[in-house]
């Protein structure tokens, strides 16, 4: 059986239907259909109920699906073992980063990793943390690259490290004028801020509770699901945010947007790779891990630490 059919099989039934199959495997809607029609032609059963875009399994459907995926784990275990057997780091590795690591710190080591493994088929999900963490657990994903701390006593978490958050806001802002902004200033200050789930955004809320503001006086005029989305509606004056420094240099070189450290206020957050505990890491998320730490400073430093334009 063709493993690109099987794949597109499971992933419809644990999805739940193919428009979601098709955004997770990055393939067309008619791609996996196709896949799937194959396969239950080569198998001469009906795999799947259609009732228009639901799907449910049909007996066969449910008989296949867990040899289904242990046929393709033992593939991708065969894989790594004759890739191992040569030197060589090779097989499928699942990743799922957050969004500030997938966008401001994962592009240059995995673009460096897969010039020296191009034996690897990097498939990347980009979630905000608490989704990656359901993704790790839920088997859906070999690698977690995350922010701030993770509750799960599942996981394990290896610093990669520091990242620095502060308060973004217009260049014509009255932070603008101030080296540091007080904490109670916020509290006056409509605010533009990431969804619920997202690592940034509990690190800035633990962070101002511990200094006596409680977040749920902050003035929330827009929550957004993007940290693009987020800066763009404070260049446009909608409010301000605390962000990553990490995610702003672009806007801060070319002066659109300034970015103040809270006074009094230590905003750091430990980025980490994150694994299941007992589950064997892949050599390929152990080499990459690797490269990932080394990509940003030294002994878990920030690599912007002070540098506030």
């Amino acid at each position: 059986m063709d493993p690109r059919r099987l794949r597109a099989f499971v992933t419809v039934a644990r999805e739940g239907g193919f428009t979601q199959a098709a955004a997770k495997l990055h393939l067309s809607q008619s791609a996996v259909s196709q896949q799937v029609a194959a396969l239950e032609q080569e198998l001469g059963a009906t795999l799947f109920l259609r009732s228009g875009r639901r799907v449910a399994l049909t007996p066969a459907g449910v008989a296949l699906l867990e040899r289904a995926e242990a046929l393709l784990a033992e593939m991708a275990a065969a894989r790594r073992a004759v890739a191992a057997a040569e030197g060589r780091v090779a097989g499928d590795l699942r990743l799922a980063a957050s969004l500030t690591i997938a966008g401001y710190v994962l592009p240059r080591p995995l673009a460096a990793f897969k010039r020296e493994h191009p034996d690897v088929r990097i498939a990347l999900r980009v979630l905000n943390t608490d989704d990656v963490v359901r993704a790790l657990l839920a088997g859906d994903a070999d690698l977690g690259l995350v922010e701030g701390p993770v509750e799960s006593g599942r996981v394990r978490l290896e610093p990669l490290f520091d990242d620095e958050l502060a308060v973004i806001a217009p260049a014509t802002h009255r932070f603008a004028a101030a080296e540091e902004v007080e904490p109670d200033a916020l509290l006056g200050e409509p605010l533009v801020v990431r969804e619920t789930g997202s690592g940034t955004r509990r690190v800035a809320e633990h962070a101002l509770a511990a200094a006596g503001v409680d977040p749920a006086l902050l003035r929330a005029e827009a929550e957004v699901s993007g940290i693009d989305a987020q800066k763009a509606l404070v260049e446009a004056g909608l409010g301000v945010a605390i962000v990553s420094v990490l995610t702003v240099r672009r806007e801060l070189a070319l002066g659109s947007l300034v970015a103040r450290p809270l006074r009094g206020i230590e905003l750091r957050r430990p980025l980490a790779a994150a694994t299941v505990r007992d589950v064997p890491v892949p050599a390929a998320a152990r080499v990459l891990i690797a490269a990932t730490a080394s990509s940003r400073g030294a002994h878990g430093k920030s690599p912007v630490a002070g540098a506030f334009p």
